[in-house]
């Protein structure tokens, strides 16, 4: 399994043909404003403050991207690859015209990213999905974009109520629990089962 050596805030991105062309395998983090993107982000590059945490949640409205393997000036390797933090949804009061352009952004990376292996979609599991978490998961799988189930907080619930709401996901989204990663940023729960996935995508 890929091992995480070095990781380092790359650049952000407010329209598409800022993208960097990194040429290298990109994982995408996407979710709720406060499901916990910045602290799962943080968790599994084993960094505390590389991702910073808005004091607001749904505050990010940029892509930002992070260098994972590939430090600054040596060549990229067959463990290097790039993750992007996507803006949150469902909590920033914005104006039309930025949500216009923030969503037009996230249809420009999510269409056009060649790079782009993976989409973790981040859910509470806390909380109940509502049709728009629904609505995503298709908008992926019409698009081919492989997405990811993953369950955040976890250490907020016990052992049986972690199994309920699993449950109740899988009914919702007419998965198996196989295919939702259930994660916690504070006892590091999860990190395997993310670091696996992204070495089977690059290292296949």
């Amino acid at each position: 399994m890929i091992k995480i050596t070095s990781a380092e805030f790359l650049k952000g991105a407010v329209i598409s043909k800022q993208f960097p062309q990194t040429g290298i395998p990109e994982f995408a983090f996407f979710g709720r404003s406060n499901a916990g993107k910045s602290s799962l982000i943080n968790m599994l590059l084993n960094r505390k403050n590389l991702v910073k945490t808005g004091a607001k949640p749904g505050m990010t409205r940029e892509i930002n991207f992070f260098a994972v393997n590939a430090p600054a000036g040596k060549p990229a390797s067959a463990e290097s690859f790039c993750v992007a933090d996507l803006p949150g949804y469902g909590f920033a009061q914005v104006s039309q015209a930025e949500r216009k352009r923030i969503d037009t952004m996230l249809y420009d990376y999510c269409t056009t990213r060649s790079t782009l292996k993976t989409v973790f979609l981040l859910m509470d599991i806390r909380r109940e999905p509502a049709e728009i978490e629904r609505q995503t998961l298709q908008f992926f799988r019409d698009h081919s974009i492989p997405a990811v189930l993953t369950a955040t907080k976890a250490d907020k619930l016990s052992k049986n109520e972690q199994a309920k709401q699993l449950f109740a996901l899988t009914s919702f989204f007419e998965c198996s629990k196989d295919e939702i990663i259930l994660t916690s940023s504070l006892k590091k729960t999860g990190r395997e089962q993310l670091l696996q996935h992204i070495s089977t995508c690059i290292l296949a």
